[in-house]
């Protein structure tokens, strides 16, 4: 029986779906360090302005009064981050031992972190410049000895320019990389990130807690480049996590591919502590048409991790702006959200007063000044339209995270009733501008991440098997796929495949267009029935309705990754057809081995190669030099096509040698009990992730077999089977 796993904490997963066609209190006015309680909070960073821009940090909490979907709330803790104590670095650092290596003799801040995430989406030769500027300006900006950066660039999929710190002269050479990279570049910069750290995730109720796997400064054959010696080293594990865990989009809904990057950083930075500030650089934000349910969530995924977004529009002055809203719009945009939630909290408003107010749907979906204006608003932050300079705006962005008030309460309200929560923050001063995030879903947590609206009714369908039994209204399988050994076990990448045809697909007569909607969710218990870990994804797409036979005639698969320790376990999965409100639910024991027990992963039978439109992304094990793999779960295949084996082999290391032993690797079929067929491919050299991604073909009458992979390195020997199925 095929090995599964335990995954120890689910702080959000990404995601590759292929849908293959044809295939504790203080007083308020107390100020120190922060006891958190076990109860449910509420945190807000509220950054307060006179009218003339400048900060006021005077305030007192009796000063400041909220209000939840209307109804008054009690202030729990409040306190002034920063000010004039604040320590900051005035000039940037001289790099030591290399790019992205920290002066060792730089003073490590005891203060609360500030981790700001620059990110640059696609973005045009007209507007390079712009965006090269607006970054620049920034990097200029005072750091505090507490504050540090890193840089991204949304290309196919978020890439990772550079980790976590605050050499200056490190992330200006990044930007540039970033906007001038090509994609193999970009791929490379991104693996050889991934590479400087490995890490293991345990959390629960009480918190998460992220621990480095493996000690790079010792075992530098882990690195691709120089490991570095970084007192916010929880920054660059909780980084690695997000580049191995992100997935490409293959949603066809225009927006979803950015709007999930954005999910991704948040996600995985909500793990750290401090205050997150991410800098979106782009041409404009383009929502999915349809699902702004999906952008409020990664709005309210964004103010439940302390996230704060800043979103500047790198097309600097132009004619006219990107579908006609008048000015007072946009300079409303510039002046900086003066109130909180000019746009975001009251965008029919804004769209109101720039008298298109009937057209308001079509806009908030299209119009990407209002857009970029909504996230930014929404989250605490603001955004920045119609500047060629960019200098103040960056200033005042360094402002809000080094100098804001921190602000907690306790919903009056305990009700998780999956609704948004309107928060509305002011002051007894009527002349002070305050900016602060518009809100956040009322949802549980499970393993310190918020369940997602989609999820609500699996859960619900989950929590009834005792007394209902499993439900099998259609056919769907799941699996979970053994591939890298980490410190406490391995990383897997859990898989759903389900046939289209069993989905209820509606059409649309006018847009001519059908809804292919899916839901698949899986909980990891441990013996004990506790659940210690979750992935889920919805896949919600549309396609042509001519297409639509043929797309009948395929299967949706699905992989997302995790972790899992050595021991015992149950998953239970649920794969869901919303339109149709029916649902099949599997039961599956787990076993996972001890770490270290193997070096090859999970042998599995292909579906399908995809050609790579990008270069390999290094955090999917499923991805190698030759395509994407699909995997197919019932591990059959036909004597005509013949079998298909895909496996991953992980060198052991010499440690009197730099570079990965060779493995010597034997595949072999058996029928019977006897072997009828042989080979021994070469591993070639290992990839930039340091693993040897193996594909062996072999032609095979029908039958039943036994696939086993036998890896000898170093003297030490593992092997790994599997059952094919050959049919005729």
């Amino acid at each position: 029986m095929r090995p599964f796993c335990h995954c120890l904490v689910a702080l959000g997963f990404a995601w590759l779906a292929t849908i293959l066609p044809a295939q504790e209190p203080q007083a308020p006015e107390s100020v120190g360090a922060i006891i958190r309680s076990n109860v449910r909070e509420v945190v807000l960073d509220v950054v307060a302005r006179r009218k003339n821009q400048s900060l006021d940090t005077k305030l007192k909490a009796s000063d400041f009064a909220i209000t939840e979907d209307g109804a008054p709330q009690t202030i729990r803790w409040f306190r002034l981050i920063g000010g004039r104590d604040a320590r900051v670095i005035a000039a940037p650092p001289k790099p030591v031992g290399g790019p992205g290596v920290p002066n060792a003799n730089q003073p490590i801040s005891t203060r609360e972190p500030n981790f700001v995430s620059i990110v640059f989406d696609q973005i045009g030769a007209d507007s390079r410049q712009n965006a090269l500027n607006a970054a620049t300006d920034f990097l200029e900006q005072q750091f505090q000895d507490n504050t540090q950066a890193a840089i991204f660039r949304l290309n196919l999929r978020l890439n990772a320019i550079h980790g976590f710190t605050n050499d200056r002269a490190a992330l200006t050479a990044a930007v540039r990389r970033a906007l001038n990279g090509n994609a193999v570049e970009l791929a490379t910069a991104s693996a050889n990130v991934l590479n400087e750290t490995d890490y293991t995730i345990t959390g629960g109720q009480g918190g998460v807690s992220i621990n480095a796997g493996i000690d790079v400064t010792r075992e530098p054959d882990f690195s691709t480049s120089s490991a570095a010696a970084n007192p916010f080293s929880l920054s660059q594990t909780a980084l690695a996590k997000m580049i191995t865990g992100q997935r490409g989009m293959v949603d066809g809904i225009a927006g979803m591919k950015v709007w999930d990057s954005l999910l991704q950083i948040i996600r995985y930075e909500s793990a750290l502590p401090g205050r997150k500030t991410v800098l979106y650089l782009s041409e404009g934000l383009v929502n999915p048409p349809g699902r702004h349910d999906f952008v409020r969530t990664v709005i309210g995924a964004a103010n439940r991790g302390n996230v704060t977004f800043y979103c500047i529009d790198v097309r600097g002055l132009t004619p006219a702006s990107s579908n006609g809203v008048s000015a007072g719009l946009t300079k409303s945009a510039a002046a900086t959200s003066q109130t909180q939630g000019t746009m975001s909290s009251s965008p029919s408003a804004a769209m109101a007063q720039a008298g298109e107010f009937d057209e308001l749907e079509q806009a908030a979906a299209t119009h990407v000044q209002l857009n970029m204006a909504e996230l930014a608003e929404g989250t605490g932050g603001f955004a920045v339209f119609g500047a060629n300079a960019f200098k103040k705006s960056m200033a005042r962005i360094m402002e809000d995270v080094r100098t804001h008030y921190e602000i907690s309460y306790v919903p009056a309200l305990e009700l998780y009733d999956g609704k948004y929560r309107k928060i509305k923050v002011t002051v007894t001063n009527p002349n002070l501008l305050i900016q602060t995030r518009d809100g956040y879903f009322a949802l549980p947590e499970l393993n310190g991440e918020a369940v997602q609206p989609f999820e609500l009714f699996a859960l619900h369908l989950l929590n009834t098997l005792p007394d209902t039994g499993p439900r099998n209204d259609f056919r769907f399988r799941a699996a979970a796929l053994r591939f890298k050994p980490v410190r406490d076990g391995y990383r897997y990448e859990m898989s759903f495949a389900m046939p289209i045809a069993s989905l209820t697909i509606p059409q649309d007569g006018n847009t001519h267009k059908a809804r292919v909607h899916a839901v698949f969710l899986a909980l990891i218990k441990d013996a004990g029935g506790q659940v210690v870990g979750k992935v889920s994804r919805e896949i919600d797409r549309e396609v042509p309705a001519g297409q639509l036979d043929r797309f009948r005639r395929g299967e949706t698969i699905l992989t997302m990754p995790f972790e899992a320790a050595a021991g015992r376990y149950t998953i239970e999965a649920v794969a869901m057809d919303p339109e149709g409100s029916r649902a099949s639910t599997k039961r599956i024991s787990l076993v996972a081995p001890e770490p270290g027990e193997s070096s090859v992963s999970s042998v599995e039978v292909v579906h399908g190669i995809e050609p790579l439109d990008a270069p390999r992304d290094p955090g999917n094990p499923l991805e190698f030099a030759g395509g994407k793999v699909t995997p197919e779960l019932s591990q059959s295949a036909s004597a005509e096509a013949g079998v298909a084996l895909f496996f991953v082999v992980y060198p052991d290391r010499d440690a009197s040698r730099t570079a990965p032993i060779k493995p010597r690797i034997t595949v072999e079929f058996f029928h019977d009990g006897k072997s009828v067929a042989r080979a021994m491919p070469d591993s070639g050299s290992p990839d930039e992730v340091n693993s040897f991604p193996i594909l062996q073909y072999t032609k095979l009458p029908a039958g039943e077999y036994v696939a086993r992979v036998t890896v000898e390195q170093g003297g030490r020997v593992s092997s790994e089977s599997t059952g094919v199925s050959v049919t005729r």
